[in-house]
């Protein structure tokens, strides 16, 4: 077998991230109560045409940094996915005036971060896809 140069490793990533959703007992000692599958946090929509920066469903200012994060993809088992390399949650918190949507913050790459808004309901399909899971404990 032959050795891979150093500067074919230098390219290969050593650090991929994904992220999942769970949910544990308010009180102690939190037992886990479920988990959801594995999931990546996506890029930040460019733009169609060239006098766009950002896809027209996302708000506020365009951050230049945010392509560079295209550069680096999400990669498990050989198999390239359309999302950055590393996502990291940072913040999770209810959205105000609508309680039924919750606000996911995330850090793309270690370059730039992103705000997207999520149904509850489509997090509780995610942790119990079979609604027959569902614990309901005192």
């Amino acid at each position: 077998k032959k050795s891979t140069p150093q500067e074919a490793k230098d390219k290969i990533p050593h650090t991929h991230y994904v992220t999942l959703f769970y949910a544990f007992d308010p009180f102690p000692p939190f037992r886990i109560r479920a988990r959801s599958g594995y999931f990546c946090l996506g890029h930040t929509p460019l733009g169609t045409n060239p006098n766009e920066q950002l896809a027209p469903t996302e708000g506020g200012a365009f951050n230049p940094h945010s392509v560079l994060t295209r550069n680096r993809s999400l990669s498990q088992n050989n198999i390239i996915f359309n999302c950055p390399q590393m996502s990291f949650v940072s913040s999770f918190a209810p959205k105000v005036g609508d309680s039924s949507r919750t606000i996911v913050g995330y850090g793309l790459n270690d370059c730039t971060g992103r705000l997207v808004e999520v149904e509850k309901r489509e997090i509780v399909r995610l942790l119990y896809p079979d609604p027959m899971d569902m614990i309901f404990e005192g």
